[in-house]
């Protein structure tokens, strides 16, 4: 699973947050987009390749419009350095997550069967481990993934009714990654 978490390329840390912000400000770089970057991000997209291991001029390009709405943001809700980053980063957890929901690899049954998985049982030890990975994604470490976290994205591939396909369990923990990627930096944001 080479690469399977190295998303946000290793200069993104979640630093220690500066204030406790309020979850809705997360969605002010969605509401702050021109008509012109809404263009750019759609066509930016389907051009993201999330397991190429941080290398993808479109995933760099995608990084610079989210960074500078977001610090646009930071300037008119008066949010510290700190905040910055953890709202970059749900930002580009919730777009390429919405590039992978139009655009594939994993096609629209697969990511409910995903969803579907998702919504049974208590998926704190599956939660636990694929943000673990995307935090050594992002801060450059090995992105091997552990004996343990590999037991648990195992098991939860094999609840998916997926298979245990590599190619298809790489997909399937990028998309879980973008949604990590989410849940992490709203943790983070929003901690006092």
């Amino acid at each position: 699973m080479r690469g399977l978490f190295v998303l946000a390329g290793a200069a993104l840390i979640i630093a220690a947050p500066g204030h406790a912000g309020d979850v809705k400000e997360l969605a002010c770089a969605e509401q702050a987009y021109t008509p012109e970057q809404r263009a750019q991000i759609d066509g930016l997209l389907p051009q993201i390749d999330l397991l190429s291991g941080g290398d993808n001029p479109a995933l760099n390009q995608l990084g610079a419009l989210v960074g500078s709405t977001a610090m646009q943001c930071g300037d008119q809700l008066q949010w510290e350095q700190a905040d910055l980053q953890p709202a970059i980063l749900f930002e580009l957890g919730r777009l390429m997550e919405i590039g992978m929901r139009r655009h594939g690899p994993l096609t629209p049954a697969e990511i409910a069967k995903v969803e579907a998985a998702l919504a049974k049982g208590d998926r704190t030890k599956l939660w636990t481990a694929i943000e673990e990975q995307v935090m050594i994604g992002m801060t450059g470490g090995d992105a091997t993934v552990s004996n343990d976290n590999a037991v648990v994205f195992g098991a939860f591939m094999v609840e998916t009714g997926l298979g245990l396909d590599v190619t298809k369990a790489e997909y399937v923990g990028a998309f879980l990654a973008t949604k990590a990627m989410q849940r992490t930096s709203m943790r983070t944001f929003t901690a006092q």
